[in-house]
């Protein structure tokens, strides 16, 4: 009898996860396709930076944390004193956006469009804040209703999966386009267990020329017309380098430490050895639910991100490379938008979709403060800085 109470009692605890998969398996989660006529609206396309991911700053990168945030006992709830001054007006209210998830491009007809969907769906639960996402705050400075800014990227991808994000926008509103689309990867396609493997320049641009015509080919563009915009690769490997963010101050397993602190000892505990990349950290006996959320968050960003938080990346040469890396990107990224608006022009004559480069996201100049808890995401401050870079010249080709 003991036993099955304690059974009980641990299935108790699991009643967050067990809500979050029937609201996935019976309700279909995120996906609500609905009859459109057009609209007035934005929709952005990316990873991580489009969902706000890390940005709250009760986030640290502790594996409890996440889960006290996963089971309710910590709060990412959004107020206005967590959003940037110049964007407090505007966003009154914090209506949320529409987040949208997987579609039926995704469904691999198997466990793996369940699971798609549950893992989304923790994400969102114990990573992301939306509302002070840069997507966001820049929609709400354009004018738009939160109803009509869609989200439409996910926490971990790649410009390999922008074309799928663009068959979430086309799903949406059956096959409906907003006026504004933004296509914005950034650190993750850095991301890999070496710099070798790091997409091509030529291949990111075809990557994101594959999600600009699979929105014209599939998707009704608004009667006033869409832009698709095509944001400049941020300077990330500034992240690497710039005094103030290495000097920048987070939570770190109960204690203050410096981001340079934190790489130095590869984001473990203070006894963590920096050889060890994969060692987590030492903890109590802690109860087998626990155990079993902390064996899918990885114990430290390194296994994420080796080439920005491995042992190469303070050397100078592993730097330039990066940064090589990046200046390809945006070389094929006007590339891209060229040969979309060209190969436009030729197929769909009378269409009216076209694409833009913005370059002013190109030289934002990102300091401590606009760095999150993990010191690679960015803060509020961080995606402000974003969003007032791309205002400028979205907000021209609005009105």
């Amino acid at each position: 009898m003991k036993r099955l109470i304690k059974i009980r009692s641990r299935l108790t605890l699991l009643k967050p996860v067990s809500d979050l998969c029937l609201m996935v398996c019976v309700s279909g989660a995120f996906i609500t396709a609905q009859p459109s006529l057009g609209f007035d609206g934005v929709a952005f396309l990316g990873d991580s930076l489009s969902t706000g991911a890390a940005t709250h700053p009760n986030l640290e990168y502790d594996s409890k944390v996440f889960w006290n945030i996963f089971n309710g006992t910590t709060d990412l709830a959004v107020t206005s004193a967590l959003v940037p001054p110049d964007f407090q007006e505007v966003t009154a209210g914090l209506a949320a956006p529409r987040r949208l998830g997987p579609s039926t491009r995704e469904n691999d007809g198997g466990s793996g469009w369940i699971w798609h969907n549950v893992i989304q769906a923790i994400s969102a639960r114990a990573l992301e804040t939306p509302t002070l996402s840069y997507g966001y705050l820049l929609g709400r400075k354009l004018g738009f209703p939160a109803s009509d800014i869609l989200l439409a990227g996910e926490n971990g991808t790649t410009s390999r999966q922008s074309w799928l994000h663009a068959a979430r926008v086309v799903e949406a509103r059956s096959h409906e386009l907003p006026t504004n689309v933004v296509i914005f990867y950034t650190g993750n396609d850095l991301c890999t267990q070496s710099i070798e493997e790091i997409i091509e320049g030529k291949d990111y641009g075809q990557e994101l020329l594959k999600a600009m015509k699979y929105l014209a080919l599939n998707g009704h563009s608004d009667p006033k017309g869409t832009q698709i915009f095509i944001p400049g690769f941020l300077p990330v490997t500034s992240f690497l380098h710039d005094p103030s963010i290495l000097s920048h101050k987070i939570r770190l397993y109960g204690e203050e430490v410096t981001c340079q602190e934190a790489r130095t000892r590869m984001f473990g505990p203070k006894t963590a050895k920096a050889k060890d990349l994969a060692a987590a950290p030492k903890e109590p006996e802690v109860e087998p639910e626990f155990a079993l959320f902390r064996a899918i968050i990885p114990p430290n960003p390194v296994l994420l991100c080796p080439t920005f938080f491995g042992l190469a990346r303070e050397d100078s040469a592993h730097q330039s490379q990066l940064a090589n890396r990046v200046r390809s990107f945006r070389e094929w990224q006007r590339k891209a938008v060229a040969e979309f608006n060209e190969w436009r022009g030729l197929k769909f004559p009378g269409n009216n979709i076209n694409a833009v480069y913005l370059e002013e996201t190109e030289t934002i100049k990102f300091d401590g403060q606009d760095v999150a808890g993990d010191c690679f995401h960015l803060s509020a401050s961080g995606h402000a800085k974003i969003a007032n870079a791309m205002f400028t010249k979205m907000h021209a080709t609005r009105f």
